[in-house]
């Protein structure tokens, strides 16, 4: 097994001046000999034995080392770190 760390946007929610953050992490845990997804789709992975994780969501914009996007990629880094 692998995991493979994917860095995602999406389209933002709500409408404009309030909308939800328009990026996200997850991880794929990709079984030996299975082809990664090119599409994060839940019901596609079940089908292939891949599980995804979802790790968190950010805006593109807040990059920063206190940022939700690092808190994600911690996590998704950790999550990654059980199967290498």
């Amino acid at each position: 097994m692998r995991a493979i760390i994917e860095k995602r946007s999406q389209k933002p929610s709500g409408r404009w001046p309030k909308q939800g953050p328009d990026h996200y992490v997850a991880v794929q845990i990709v079984p030996d000999g299975v082809e990664p997804l090119t599409a994060l789709r839940t019901d596609v992975a079940s089908k292939r034995g891949i599980e995804l994780i979802h790790c968190g969501e950010f805006y593109g914009h807040s990059t920063g080392p206190r940022s939700r996007y690092a808190t994600a990629m911690a996590k998704a880094q950790q999550i990654a770190a059980k199967y290498s």
